[in-house]
């Protein structure tokens, strides 16, 4: 009942996954479970709407919401889940009662055995279907990856990411620390985060290795809320760093979140792609731009049915512009990073189009002429796209 509810509050009520998740007060296993559940639904969704309405004979319209929410959860944990099948029935059929229609629990009742008796009607075939991806997206990663490597991007996301780390300036990985993908990213085999570490996915830490700050360096960060990569970069001990973002709500929470170690961060309110500084200011910038984040479909599986092509390309324009402004607010000889936590070609290559970008030196993915992709089946990593370009 628990994971329905949350469904229905990621689904209907515009709530984040990862978010919602970390708001349980249950047992550590529960939790686990309730966060099993919750992504295993928003993964297949599509998968488990058209199953719905095939074996209802009813459009999804029709269906009390709360029921609605309670058949996702049950046909998930049929046909991909690990509970015994009379579970599954009883444990449906008790949700469904204390949802407060109880009328609904006979209907539920039929359809969770209706599919235990016949399976998923018409199971699906290509990547669209069997992830339950939207033929945009899939459309778009084949453009840029190629097909068999779009297919393995689409498995890859479709499972948990680990917990992964790094160590804050000064400490040291405790022993059984694994190193993974990026120099200074870590994951420990029992889940665990050791004190003074800083959960954070290395293709974050790789965006801030390829920034390349020495310790004299004004470094400019657009984009910084909520302010992972920024203590990344305030850990390379620049000489003077400057975050900016356009909205002052994330400020505030980002400002509250690099607090610690003296701080050493200028927080500015201000639109990335009209920058308040003077040409030729900085000697790093990075443009962490926002974009549509299919890279991080792992831990925010609802960007699946959220985002658009008009998202795509809305952003695809502001992204631009940040990076224009980062070129001209950057000195000469000075680098910029480009870097995006998503795959789409109008997003990536598209944006540094013509602007001689690069791939970093000494980072693992897929290297290109205009720049690095990193993505869950090439690094084990979240999705990232990073180019390196310089005036």
């Amino acid at each position: 009942m628990v994971a329905a509810r949350l469904v229905g509050r990621v689904v209907r009520g515009g709530a984040w996954s990862n978010v919602v998740v970390r708001e349980l007060d249950l047992s550590r296993e529960d939790s686990a479970l309730v966060r099993y559940l919750v992504y295993g639904t928003l993964r297949n969704l599509a998968r488990l709407d058209r199953a719905v309405e095939q074996l209802s004979h009813r459009p999804l319209s029709t269906i009390e919401p709360a029921l609605l929410d309670v058949l996702r959860v049950a046909f998930q944990e049929v046909l991909f889940g690990r509970a015994a099948d009379h579970a599954v029935a009883h444990t449906a059929v008790e949700s469904a009662r204390i949802s407060g229609h109880p009328r609904g629990v006979g209907f539920v009742n039929a359809l969770v055995r209706a599919l235990q008796r016949q399976g998923e009607p018409s199971p699906p075939a290509g990547i669209s279907g069997i992830f339950s991806l939207a033929d945009w997206i899939v459309e778009d990663l084949v453009s840029t990856l190629g097909e068999a490597s779009a297919r393995a991007f689409a498995e890859a996301a479709h499972r948990d990411a680990r917990v992964t780390f790094r160590m804050q300036a000064g400490g040291t990985p405790p022993p059984g620390a694994v190193p993974i993908a990026v120099e200074g990213a870590y994951f420990d085999p029992h889940g665990r985060v050791p004190g003074g570490a800083v959960v954070q996915d290395p293709a974050s830490l790789a965006v801030v290795r390829a920034v390349q700050v020495d310790a004299r360096d004004r470094v400019l960060e657009v984009g910084a809320a909520p302010g992972g990569k920024t203590m990344a970069l305030r850990d390379e001990d620049p000489g003077h760093l400057v975050a900016v973002d356009i909205h002052q709500r994330r400020i505030r929470r980002a400002q509250r979140r690099t607090a610690g170690s003296g701080s050493g961060v200028r927080w500015v309110r201000a639109d990335g792609g009209r920058l308040p500084f003077g040409a030729a200011t900085f000697d790093r910038v990075l443009v962490d731009a926002p974009c549509t984040g299919l890279g991080t479909l792992r831990r925010r599986p609802e960007i699946r049915f959220r985002a658009s092509p008009g998202d795509r390309d809305r952003l695809a324009a502001l992204q631009r512009r940040m990076v224009e402004e980062g070129l001209r607010v950057v000195r000469p000889g000075g680098r910029v990073v480009y870097a995006v936590c998503t795959l789409t070609a109008a997003e990536t290559t598209g944006v540094v189009s013509g602007l001689d970008g690069r791939p970093p030196d000494g980072l693992p993915g897929l290297r290109i002429q205009d720049g690095l992709f990193m993505a869950p089946h090439l690094t084990d990593t979240d999705g990232m796209f990073i180019s390196v370009l310089g005036r």
